[in-house]
């Protein structure tokens, strides 16, 4: 380990004046002590115990700082090493800006120190699509000075990376902030795997009737608060004129469903609600739009021995999500009565229009 150099003081500067004149004294007057008195001999004395009093003096402070330095550099070079085995990433933020980052850290988002030190926020490894929740993460760490969340951050390849995240404000005259961060992506995925699991139907990998209703819930939300509309649609399936339970065990069915799939809009979602049944959610569109939906649904359904008879209704019809859902099963009844393949539109009179 290599210790610092140790800087001469102004105090160091002057005892070392201070001792120069004092042997210059020294040296003056013996040489121009003809003849020697007793006088002479006494300043000449002080003048040499002062001048070694000062190098003593300069010597002691030299030593003293020394080993402070030593000290104070020995602790330092601890906590370094100390901070560097932390399996966590760590960041200190102060003034507004990143004053300190470890190793692990620069690892974690693929940031060298220099692009880190001195960053202000937003950080260069906050996630766009996730400031929002970052900023609000910061906002409670400031309200209340200890703060612990889930967010994520953007690596420096354009990954994300799900980090568990705690905060603690430091005492001092300006606020500081020592922030950790631990990688838990893989059991983020773990929790979403297994969640979209459990809301997958078994037999034909759709969302179950419980995800269907949380899908639908939500999007009448949103369709409520930005003024648009949203249709549902129910469509039995029949395979070679079978319909109800066992249809799916059937691979025509399997099939069907796969086309289903492939034809749908990013933003449609499909769901087993029944046995031989699939729901559809079709955002920004009303019952008309949902009964041009199911033609080409049903376009990809050619050259298999598969019919899909279908009721639409929409939220503009319905008012809620449950009574929406309600009201396309009141059109499939209907649809059912007029037979395999045929498509019923529930409207307000009510009657059913093809």
């Amino acid at each position: 380990m290599n210790l610092p150099s140790t800087r001469r003081t102004k105090e160091d500067v002057l005892l070392l004046g201070v001792a120069a004149a004092a042997g210059l004294v020294v040296i003056a007057s013996v040489r121009q002590a003809a003849p020697p008195s007793v006088g002479l001999w006494v300043t000449t004395a002080g003048a040499l115990a002062l001048a070694l009093a000062t190098c003593f003096a300069f010597w002691l402070g030299g030593a003293a700082r020394r080993a402070v330095n030593q000290t104070l550099f020995g602790e330092w070079d601890a906590a370094r090493t100390l901070l560097a085995a932390i399996p966590d990433g760590m960041l200190v933020v102060g003034h507004g800006a990143v004053s300190s980052v470890n190793d692990r850290l620069c690892e974690l988002v693929g940031l060298r120190r220099e692009e880190l030190l001195g960053g202000v926020a937003p950080f260069p490894f906050w996630a766009p699509e996730h400031r929002h929740e970052i900023e609000a993460w910061h906002a409670e760490l400031e309200a209340s000075g200890d703060h612990v969340g889930e967010l994520t951050f953007r690596h420096r390849d354009g990954g994300r990376l799900r980090a568990l995240v705690a905060g603690r404000r430091v005492a001092g005259d300006e606020p500081r902030y020592v922030v950790t961060i631990r990688d838990v992506s893989d059991g983020h995925r773990r929790e979403r795997r297994l969640a979209d699991l459990s809301a997958r139907d078994v037999e034909t990998g759709l969302l179950n009737r419980h995800e269907f209703e949380v899908r639908l819930g939500a999007a009448v939300r949103r369709a409520m608060s930005d003024g648009g509309n949203v249709a549902v649609a129910l469509a039995e399936l029949s395979v070679h004129g079978e319909v109800g339970a066992g249809v799916f065990r059937r691979p025509e069915a399997l099939v069907a469903v796969e086309r289903l799939q492939s034809v749908a809009r990013v933003s449609d979602t499909l769901a087993r609600t029944r046995d031989g049944e699939i729901a559809l959610i079709l955002p920004d569109t009303d019952a008309k739009g949902g009964v041009i939906s199911l033609k080409r649904f049903r376009g990809a359904l050619e050259g298999l021995a598969v019919e899909l008879t279908a009721g639409v209704c929409d939220l503009a019809t319905a008012g809620d999500a449950l009574t929406v859902y309600a009201l396309a099963d009141r059109a499939l009844a209907s649809a059912r009565e007029k037979g395999p393949g045929e498509t019923s539109r529930y409207l307000v009179l009510p009657r059913d229009v093809a």
